[in-house]
Parts: structure tokens; sequence; C-alpha cells
């Protein structure tokens, strides 16, 4: 299976390759795209798009890109028929404007509204022997926390166990969440953190819990856990929202130890800030069952730690175990760590009061502070799903109207039974992927012109290796995007090296893709962002247009942006051809 598996890609590359070896001409004018977020599930919501498309149009933009709730649930059995039509109206009037339409549904990174239609097909990461402990009525087995306490949790030993690091700013004070001291930040000129070496059992679930308050202040506040031998190795990062004044504020996440055996737990300021930032009550756990994922590439299996040949089934030892939050909602993904369901034994269960159990399975990991979560890639029911999904969006959509294929930060992926037994890296799984994908849209919406995010595919982007939670090395990834699907680059910090990447004048990725730079991104100048943009893809071939992209809503700066496209424009492509 390795061997065949590893024969697919070269084959894939030369179809690829031969497929267009030339670069796109410069367009005389820009394809001017703007970033459409709504939810059109009634009339007043269909028509503040009416007024947005006005905007856009007015502006002189060519098209719009519909980031809309409702792509992600067309298909799904429980989506009611009239919130299609309330879609549908939205794009038909953006046709009528004589916009070109792109849909944008969300497969792959946050799928939690795809994952609506159901919960367990998310991507799961293993957890191997978490201990539980048969209580002592033999009604249930009790989970047993192996880890042996954080030191100093509260801060009432002053300044020990957490001060390694050597930053300055930080220290220790009276205002405290418990007890009479916690851990403050005060002005830091720099990196100011709190830091403390943990043991950890590989491939466990682990709740961690910490108490943070805020005085005006400003800076970039985060927590972390590394693996000790390596600080690459992220298995745990999170931003806190502390901006200005806050009272305690409780802080809850579940991670997953992956192969670690020992970590550098990091909590507070990486950068200079500004104000007050206290943390207190600091504890740490080993958890189970959180985000419980059950299906066939999500095995459980129940033994004993001391026999591991010894195997105990559910319905026959141990009932059916599950997290509640799992089959109670469609929409479980609502936080980062829950109390664990219990788990319950049968009426004529071997197992003893008293006696030990370990518990092999599978369990999801939403993004911290987001709560997103990936959709499985290898799942069979899941690329049903995309099928289907695809296939209803094809319906609403007017002829010639463009599709995204959906893969945007994907924070975990190749975890799964299914996905490892591929025997991929995470780059070949992701390939693999794609190939699935278009096939799945081409077959049900022939035709359309696809494009995709660059983000995954970007050496200087996501496409490496240690990657979050992702088991394996991206790197390679792109070579399972064909030369048609246009790349939607907003790789803004390193955009000319990024746009270089996919023009196809690099060996190292030779295929060549037409672009649409994703611009703005919330800036606050839509003028001095198209400039900057059009500087960075000076002289590199295949450049469409650029998109006003935005993820708060602002469309105040749609007209500057555009008129600043179209007045830079003619400059763009005397650079490419000057460059040939």
């Amino acid at each position: 299976m390795v061997a065949i598996a590893l024969l697919c890609i070269p084959v894939v590359l030369r179809n690829r390759v031969s497929a267009d070896n030339d670069a796109p001409r410069a367009r005389a004018q820009p394809e001017l795209w703007y970033w459409h977020h709504s939810y059109n599930i009634n009339s007043e919501n269909v028509n503040k798009s009416r007024v947005l498309i006005d905007k856009a149009a007015a502006s002189g933009y060519t098209g719009v890109v519909f980031w809309d709730s409702g792509l992600n649930y067309l298909g799904n059995a429980s989506w009611p028929a009239k919130n299609a039509d309330f879609l549908r109206a939205a794009i038909e009037y953006a046709n009528r404007k004589h916009l070109k339409i792109i849909a944008a549904p969300s497969l792959y990174g946050y799928s939690n509204e795809t994952l609506a239609a159901n919960p367990n097909w998310a991507e799961a990461q293993r957890v191997i022997g978490a201990q539980f402990q048969v209580d002592r009525a033999g009604k249930r087995l009790l989970f047993k926390n192996s880890f042996p306490g954080l030191a100093n949790s509260g801060f009432e030993s002053g300044k020990r166990d957490w001060f390694s690091t050597g930053d300055a700013g930080i220290g220790v004070n009276t205002i405290a969440h418990g007890g009479k001291t916690s851990g403050v930040i005060v002005d830091a000129p720099g990196n100011a953190r709190f830091r403390q070496k943990i043991p950890l059992q590989p491939w466990r679930q682990y709740h961690l819990r910490l108490f943070y308050r805020a005085s005006k202040f400003h800076g970039n506040a985060m927590v972390s856990v590394y693996d000790s031998g390596n600080l690459e190795k992220v298995r745990f990062n999170v931003t806190l929202q502390t901006a200005g004044d806050h009272d305690w504020t409780q802080a809850d996440y579940t991670f997953n130890s992956q192969a670690s055996t020992e970590g550098y737990l990091y909590f507070g300021v990486w950068g200079s800030s500004s104000g007050i930032l206290w943390f207190d009550d600091v504890t740490l756990e080993e958890t189970s069952l959180v985000y419980l994922v059950r299906r066939p590439g999500a095995p459980l299996k129940i033994y004993d730690p001391a026999r591991p040949s010894r195997v105990y089934r559910e319905g026959t030892d141990v009932k059916f175990i599950q997290d509640g939050r799992m089959v109670s909602t469609n929409e479980p993904f609502t936080d980062d760590y829950h109390q664990p369901s219990p788990v319950s034994l049968t009426e004529g269960t071997q197992l003893r009061p008293t006696q030990m159990v370990a518990i092999d399975y599978y369990a999801a990991l939403p993004v911290p502070g987001t709560h997103g979560v990936s959709m499985c890639m290898t799942e069979p029911a899941a690329l049903q799903w995309v099928r289907q999904n695809a296939g209803a969006i094809n319906r609403i959509l007017p002829r010639g109207a463009g599709m995204v294929l959906g893969y945007d930060e994907i924070r975990q992926m190749n975890s799964c039974a299914t996905c490892r037994v591929k025997k991929f890296s995470a780059g070949q799984l992701l390939a693999w992927s794609v190939g699935e994908t278009v096939k799945s849209y081409s077959s049900v919406a022939r035709g359309r012109p696809l494009y995709i995010w660059s983000d995954m595919f970007d050496p200087k982007h996501n496409a490496h290796d240690n990657y979050f939670s992702v088991e394996g090395d991206l790197s390679g990834g792109w070579t399972g995007v064909p030369s048609n699907v246009t790349v939607l680059n907003w790789n803004l910090d390193q955009l000319h090296q990024s746009l270089l990447w996919f023009s196809g004048r690099l060996a190292k990725q030779p295929v060549t893709h037409g672009q649409i730079v994703a611009g703005y991104y919330d800036r606050g100048d839509g003028a001095a962002a198209a400039r900057e943009e059009l500087g960075a893809a000076a002289g590199v071939p295949g450049l469409q247009g650029l998109m006003y992209t935005t993820w708060d809503d602002d469309y105040s700066q749609l007209a500057p942006f555009a008129q600043t496209v179209r007045a830079g424009w003619k400059q763009y492509v005397a650079s490419v051809r000057s460059s040939e």
C-alpha cells in the first residue's frame, strides 16, 4: 500500500505540469473581487447583502466571493429549503449586477458548520493507555490523573518555579484570585513569560486551567506548551483576550501531549506590553474522553493495562462510551474543555471493584479560543458529504460561477486510524485529499472555475513540519493542486516570495497557477494596502487581480482599494513584461 501511494504522486505531477507550462498572459484590466460575509437565511439579511453588492458594483468591483454559512449547510437534510432560497436570491442579485460569483464553503480547517451534518466526522487524535479504575461499588470507571501537579501554582511561594526565563517585567503581586499572591507583568520592555518544565505522558489528553486579570493592558498575551527537547513542536498555543481592563477571567483548555514526554508550560507576554496583567491559580491535570469521536476510523479499545491482550467489550462489560456533547447537539464545538461524560459498567460486567482498566481512543482538538475543528480527510461518509454538498451548491449558482476548494489553516490532520493507515506524510495526504475534492467537484459541478487558499501549500506559510497538531510534514501538499486551480494568496507578510512560489518559475514548484491576491485584511487604509500588494507582485506573472478581504466586516475601504488597484495595474503589467 505504501508503494502504491508513493507511485501515484509523480504521475499526478507529470499530468499537471504538462497541462500548462506557460504563465497566463497579464490582463489589461484586473479582476476586482470582494469578500462578502453574510448569513442569508431571511429577507432582512438578503436586503443587507443587496446593499453591499450595490456598493461594490458602484465601486467598480467585477466579482463577489460569498462566504456564507448557508453554503456549508447545503445538502444537510435538517437545513430548511427556504434558507437555500434566500441564499440563491442574494447570489442571483449579484449576478444581475454583472458581478462574477465565487462560492466559498469551508471543508477542511474550520469545519464546524460542515460537521453539523455529523460531529463525529471530525479529525481525531489518538489517546493511548488512559488509566481508569472501577469504583468500589462496581458501577463506574473513575479516571486516574497521572500528572503530579504544578509547583507554586498560585504563586504563594513567591518568586519560585516560574521565573527561569529571566525575562524582565515579571514578578509577584498581592492582588490575587485565590490565596494572597499572583504572578504579575507590568510594562514589560520585551518578552515577559512565566515558565515551568512539566512531565508528560505521551499521547494523553490534558486539561489546563488558569485565571488572568488585566488593567489598561496592551500587548500580545499567550499561553503555550512546547516539547522541552524541540521548541518547534508546539503542543498547545492560544492568544488570550486581555486588551484593556478585565476582572478575573477563567480559561480552560484541552491539549494532546502527542509524542512528548516532557514539556515547557509558558504564559505571559511575547513582545513588549503596557499596563498590568495578572495570572493566578494555574493548574494542569490529565483528563480523558473530552470530545471523544466515535466512527470506524476512530476505534476505541478497553483492556487490562497489565495484560493488554485481555480486552473488555462495550455492551458486555461497559456501556457504550460517548461524550454527551457529541450526540446531544449538532453544534458541539463551543468550548475548549468540558467535564467528560461518565463511563458506566453493565450489570453483567466481568470487571471488579478497584480493578484498573486502560482505554485507547480518539478525540477531536478544537483550536483554542475559536473552537475550530477540522473534518477528517479520509472518512468515507465525509467524502460522500463533500460530493453531496458540492452538488447542492452547484444547483444554486449561475452559469460560470466558481467554487473554492475549502482548505485553510488546517490545525489537525493525518491523525485518525483511516488517515494513518495510508502511510502518507501529511503533505502526501493533503495532496491526495485535494485530488479527491477536485474529482468530486468536477463530477457534480463540471466546468466551474476552481479556487484554493494559498496557506496550506506555501512553505513560507503553513506547508512545513511541526504545524500545530498536524502529524507529519506538510511539505509537498502543493503537488496535489492542479494547474487550472486559481490560488487565493493571502501570505501578505511575504507576498512577493509567495506569489513567485505559485507562478511556476521555481524548480521545486514548477506548476503555473493563476493567482488573486487576497488583500486588505482589515488594515484600515484600503489605498495603502492595494499599493503595497501591487508593489509586492511586481515582476511576478499570472496575477489575475486582487480581492478586498475583510474578516471584521469592514467595507469602508472598498472604493479606495478598488481605485488604487485600477490605477496601479498598468505598472504591474509593465513590470511583468519587462521581466520576461
